[in-house]
């Protein structure tokens, strides 16, 4: 998942962050997850945070109710879900549909584990990730995404300026062509991904990760 434009530029909320202690105490064990759904809307409920007057703030916990739109894996009882992590402020509003790989904690709350927000609807309605070029190892490494990743990549077919982290900004240069090496560039600047895998494919190919999941040795 590319890194860029990841949140909006207009900042909604007082950027906050949250102490390294706290920190660890939200980002739970990504050793597991239990549910993987597709959520929208997005309602955030910020949570308070204790900070020396000589630190700075950089992220801060959050609960954030998403509406539930296809459980993948794993069940849940209600079309809305409440999530917890640390943000720095609210996700891009351009941001349509999550992937959210979900862990549920001993409250009976859940922790989120990983999610995927770079994705669209093809052609057939199935939401499918676009990739346009090799992913950072960053994303197989600590991540669901699995290291052999090409395998699970299909032709797709999607509106291009649905994709709006492949689109370049009026005042931002072109990319370069190791950003679109597995796409192309249009003449508006939009890169157009020729390949992709599926939410479904995902989620199915991290299995393994699930909470509870016989791995065969």
């Amino acid at each position: 998942m590319s890194k860029i434009w990841t949140y909006s530029l207009a900042l909604v909320l007082t950027v906050t962050a949250i102490s390294s202690a706290s920190a660890e105490t939200v980002e739970a064990d990504k050793s597991c997850f239990d549910v993987a759904l597709i959520a929208t809307s997005p309602r955030y409920r910020w949570q308070p945070v204790e900070s020396k007057p000589d630190e700075i703030i950089i992220r801060s916990p959050v609960s954030i109710r998403f509406a539930v739109k296809q459980v993948i894996a794993g069940s849940i009882k209600s079309s809305d879900i409440d999530v917890r992590t640390s943000l720095h402020t609210r996700f891009n509003s351009a941001i349509k549909q999550f992937l959210l790989f979900l862990k549920m904690e001993r409250d009976g709350k859940y922790s989120l584990q990983e999610s995927n927000y770079q994705l669209v609807y093809d052609r057939k309605g199935k939401l499918v990730w676009p990739i346009a070029s090799p992913l950072d190892k960053s994303y197989t490494e600590d991540g669901f995404t699995p290291s052999n990743y090409e395998t699970l990549m299909r032709p797709i077919h999607y509106r291009a300026k649905d994709a709006w982290w492949l689109v370049t900004p009026p005042d931002v240069d072109r990319p370069s062509a190791d950003e679109y090496s597995w796409g192309q560039l249009d003449n508006d600047g939009i890169i157009m991904a020729s390949r992709g895998i599926s939410a479904v494919d995902l989620v199915a190919a991290a299995g393994g990760k699930q909470c509870g999941a016989k791995v065969a040795r």
